[in-house]
């Protein structure tokens, strides 16, 4: 029998995946099972890591469905550490372990290969696991919905507005990123189209933990306008970690809500689903035209130069949030009026990167609750909301600002 021994996780994620692909070949092989094959999960104290899991995957696949990426589907582990699955075919593989080893959050991949079928060698495949990295970069292309996968890995990200995409958890090794083009042909089906791939890698210390992917099927880029956008300028304004707490409260962040309402807000550390540290808003809104909200008081800014706002988040929320630059009459001159500009974003239950930008606010003639629009509040302002529209919960993360190196604000 053969022993596949995956070291130095507290408790990871495992399965053995049928994957079909299509004429293109995005997503990957399927595993046809011959004899049976032992997995042996250990702790890098070499104790065994029972409810473990693994994931392999034929090295050329790629997620397709978002709904795939779900740890707690896999197949776990008995007490011993040993988990039994039919065996792997001739061909490459990658396996990944995740888990949570001392309250942090472990990861970790590698290559093996299976050269034999029947043969009881016990092949040893060995996986160093470690605190997960953040991963960004950019792509070119004309073509919407677009998205990056790694190639052998369960991870897809779409590509926003901007041209940016982030991994919020990845293990540390060389990938393979690719950019994938989703499209609905006439009979359909959903047909995907590489645009471009390149690979880069995650957590090392030489790396600027960046990458470009260029469609080269797109029209050709202004070369000095692609550079400018490329170089962008942006700041981390709010990342939630433990230098934004004041004895377990938020230092910067406030709760509001209408006489009618209610809101609250706290930072913790969610140890499983996001690396650190997050801001958490619950609230009750069951009438009309009450409100609730998580602010920010700002001082007064100008950010007449502001490329775009992106930010992590998921929720319950029952309709949407409600993104918001605000001038707040008591903070301003008298000559000034107060209102806002925003944005509504539906969440969804799983982590996601949004981005907003001026041209996506809501327009003042369309919209109602104080929205005077973007001219009129973008040179002067003094707050930014976060509405928890018709009640639930939301959570936040890594508040990002392009177009800026940073701005000062008074607390």
């Amino acid at each position: 029998m053969n022993f596949f021994k995956v070291t130095g996780i507290a408790a990871a994620c495992a399965t053995l995946i049928a994957c079909s692909g299509d004429s293109k070949g995005v997503a990957g092989s399927s595993l046809e099972t011959e004899n049976s094959i032992s997995f042996q999960v250990k702790l890098a104290n070499g104790k065994a890591a029972s409810k473990a899991y693994v994931i392999i995957h034929d090295s050329q696949f790629f997620v397709e469905n978002q709904d795939l990426v779900d740890s707690s589907r896999h197949p776990q582990t008995n007490e011993e550490g040993i988990l039994e699955l039919d065996s792997l075919p001739r061909g490459k593989y990658i396996v990944e372990v995740r888990g949570i080893q001392e309250n942090q959050e472990q990861k970790g991949a590698t290559a093996f290969e299976i050269t034999q079928v029947d043969n009881d060698s016990g092949k040893v495949v060995a996986v160093q696991t470690g605190i997960p990295a953040s991963f960004q970069g950019k792509a070119y292309t004309d073509k919407y919905p677009a998205w990056v996968m790694i190639r052998g890995l369960e991870y897809r990200v779409p590509v926003d507005s901007q041209g940016n995409f982030s991994f919020a958890s990845l293990p540390e090794g060389v990938f393979e990123f690719v950019l994938v083009h989703s499209q609905t042909n006439s009979a359909g089906s959903t047909v995907s189209q590489i645009l471009a791939q390149s690979e880069t890698c995650v957590g090392c210390e030489d790396n600027t933990e960046s990458v470009l992917l260029v469609d080269k099927t797109a029209p050709p880029r202004d070369t000095a306008a692609e550079h400018s956008k490329d170089t962008l300028k942006h700041f981390m304004f709010e990342d939630f970690e433990e230098d934004a707490l004041d004895e377990g409260k938020s230092k910067n962040w406030y709760a509001s809500s209408s006489e009618k309402a209610t809101a609250s807000i706290e930072i913790i550390n969610t140890l499983t689903d996001r690396k650190g540290y997050v801001a958490h808003f619950t609230c009750e809104n069951e009438e009309e035209y009450n409100w609730a909200l998580m602010g920010r008081y700002l001082g007064t800014v100008d950010m007449s130069g502001l490329d775009s706002i992106v930010f992590w988040a998921k929720g319950t929320i029952k309709n949407y949030v409600s993104f918001s630059f605000d001038i707040i009459d008591s903070d301003t001159t008298a000559d000034i009026q107060s209102g806002k500009a925003w944005m509504h974003i539906p969440l969804t239950e799983e982590w996601a990167r949004y981005t907003v930008t001026p041209d996506q606010l809501e327009d003042k003639e369309n919209d109602s609750g104080g929205n005077i629009g973007w001219d009129a509040v973008k040179e002067k302002v003094t707050n930014i909301s976060i509405f928890g529209g018709k009640g639930g919960e939301f959570w936040i993360d890594d508040i990002e600002f392009f177009g800026f190196e940073e701005f000062t604000y008074k607390k």
